[in-house]
């Protein structure tokens, strides 16, 4: 036997441990920030987040983020695949704007529970098939992204509808970041939720449509499947890492 193939199970068991762990134990952000400002009396909200997702890269695209109806942009969601091998997933949205929305009770694609925000309604902004989440009810102030992801699909088939989404406390900041699973093509991909009320200001945004409604707590627990499900998320994550895949967006 060859002295390198011990060597090189070694190396995939740690490459292994290093990668999957962002499932119930690692999150798949590294770090995070949250702030926000005031722009001609309207509050805008910028969120940038270092993804850990092994050596997969998300692919560079922009998506503006449009009010529907009016057709107005009210900000913009940027992926990128740093040349320093990071991966980056950008926000900025002018919450006041978003405001004017109706709420809306929304899940995610494969029917699963939106991390942090679960059954609470919020404003919802499809750009494309990306979609944006937010809540902006006092002491429920959430901001998200729904990112479909094509590369997904072969894992979706396998695991059928899960949601592998740990909790995180990064900076100062509470969130989830995970994937979710579906049989069904399309309904496979990555979801960040992050808390922004304490980078509100104690700013509260007046909108009938987020003040009549009581909205329950945020919810920081972690989506977890089953063990069986979650080594199967984890072994096509895994592949998807040792093949150094560029990410292909629905």
């Amino acid at each position: 036997m060859s002295i390198y193939s011990p060597l090189k199970s070694i190396t995939l068991v740690i490459t292994l441990v290093l990668f999957v762990s962002c499932g119930s134990q690692k999150p798949m952000v590294d770090v995070i920030k949250v702030s926000s400002s005031s722009t001609g009396g309207d509050i805008i909200v910028t969120l940038s987040a270092n993804l850990s997702i092994g050596n997969v890269q998300l692919p560079n695209a922009s998506f503006p983020i449009i009010l529907p109806k009016i057709g107005k942009e009210i900000g913009m969601v940027s992926l990128v695949s740093a040349s320093s091998g990071q991966n980056l997933l950008q926000m900025e949205i002018n919450v006041s704007e978003a405001a004017n929305l109706e709420l809306a009770a929304v899940r995610l694609p494969n029917g699963s529970l939106i991390p942090l925000i679960a059954d609470n309604a919020v404003l919802r902004i499809p750009l494309g098939k990306v979609e944006v989440v937010l809540s902006l009810a006092d002491g429920s102030q959430a901001l998200g992204v729904i990112i479909p992801i094509k590369s997904f699909d072969a894992i979706g088939a396998k695991t059928g509808t899960a949601a592998l989404i740990p909790a995180f406390s990064k900076n100062g900041i509470m969130g989830a970041a995970g994937v979710y699973t579906s049989k069904t093509a399309g309904k496979n991909g990555f979801v960040l939720v992050a808390d922004i009320s304490g980078k509100m200001g104690g700013i509260s945004i007046p909108n009938a449509n987020t003040i009549q409604m009581e909205q329950a707590p945020l919810d920081y627990s972690s989506q977890v499947p089953s063990s069986r499900v979650e080594k199967k998320i984890n072994k096509g994550l895994l592949k998807l890492h040792s093949r150094r895949t560029k990410l292909r967006l629905r």
